[in-house]
């Protein structure tokens, strides 16, 4: 008896089942590679967002109030300058001194945290390698930390920078101060004729971020610098 073969229409349905599931296998592996690049892309930016909170705590934690220091031409600075520009600067204890020559420093450190646009190349640290490829379609800006060798402001004392976090938008700093009737909130510091010597209570940052959407932290201020036990 002879074989009977395959007739046009049993080969035509082979081939479409054969293509469909060929399709949705090619659209499986797709939506795979998709949501795996957004996986490693959600934790890429929390890794970030996380650091970036460290870096600021760090700095916040050892926050020194009314410690005012002076410009390269000796004019005041005050303790703590607060603009609406997302500039803040204050002063901070804790800074580890050179272990060659321990004084050479003083372990009092000015930190200034800024904003420069995301198209700058000061920013490449604090981007990915994919958005650093992209960074022509880019928007946003990039929040850096500036700090001095030496606490006094001279001219061979630049500020040296580094990156703490990006893209963002709307990054909006805030300072609590304490009022007879309650807290109160200050988005420039210090406010034109205050008293100094108000004691801030607490720091609030708030921006956009692309991928998260409005982040905000929250940190209280110290009232006080702890005095260092004296060596035996």
């Amino acid at each position: 008896m002879m074989a009977r073969g395959f007739t046009l229409l049993e080969l035509l349905i082979a081939i479409t089942l054969s293509a469909i599931l060929a399709l949705g296998t090619v659209n499986l592996v797709q939506q795979m590679s998709i949501s795996q690049e957004r996986v490693h892309g959600s934790a890429d930016t929390l890794d970030r967002l996380t650091l970036a909170k460290h870096r600021i705590t760090d700095d916040v934690q050892q926050f020194v109030p009314l410690r005012p220091t002076a410009d390269e031409f000796g004019n005041p600075q005050p303790a703590v300058s607060l603009s609406t520009s997302g500039e803040l600067t204050f002063t901070r204890h804790g800074w580890a001194q050179g272990i060659i020559n321990p004084a050479h420093r003083s372990n009092l450190q000015r930190v200034h945290y800024a904003l420069i646009d995301i198209q700058d190349d000061a920013c490449r640290m604090g981007l990915n390698a994919a958005q650093w490829e992209q960074r022509t379609t880019l928007t946003g800006q990039c929040l850096v930390r500036r700090y001095r060798q030496h606490l006094e402001a001279e001219r061979d004392n630049p500020w040296l920078s580094q990156v703490v976090l990006a893209p963002i938008k709307n990054l909006r700093w805030r300072v609590q101060t304490h009022a007879d009737d309650g807290a109160e909130w200050q988005e420039e510091w210090p406010p034109f004729r205050a008293n100094e010597a108000v004691a801030l209570q607490a720091l609030e940052l708030v921006f956009d971020h692309e991928n998260v959407g409005t982040v905000r932290f929250f940190w209280a201020l110290p009232q006080s610098v702890p005095v260092p036990e004296a060596s035996e």
